[in-house]
């Protein structure tokens, strides 16, 4: 059987764990599905109507997501948006159940 990344996991976890940065995770879900157009994401202006956190603060919780390989992001002139990198999270997410549905776990 397939070992997990464990380390990778542990950052998409960890990343997610905070009820601020899954705000934000789930604003951008909501603003791709809206529209039948491939997303070109959100800037931080939009993202932080989601929380009721200070503007800087939405900064390093975005921060923390790129870093942790949730979101990317790219620049358009002077703002950067944030896209979800769905792919990957789901890729990890259906690892670890994948893994958990087919071990001899005790």
């Amino acid at each position: 059987m397939k070992n997990l990344d464990i380390e990778k996991l542990s950052s998409l976890f960890k990343a997610l764990s905070d009820e601020n940065r899954m705000s934000i995770v789930n604003h951008l879900c909501n603003c791709s599905s809206s529209s039948n157009e491939e997303s070109t994401g959100a800037n931080v202006s939009e993202i932080s109507t989601c929380c009721d956190v200070d503007f800087s603060v939405v900064s390093r919780h975005l921060s923390k997501l790129k870093s942790a390989g949730v979101l990317s992001a790219h620049k358009k002139g002077k703002q950067v948006f944030y896209s979800l990198e769905r792919k990957q999270i789901v890729k990890q997410l259906r690892a670890l159940a994948d893994y958990i549905e087919n071990s001899n776990c005790c």
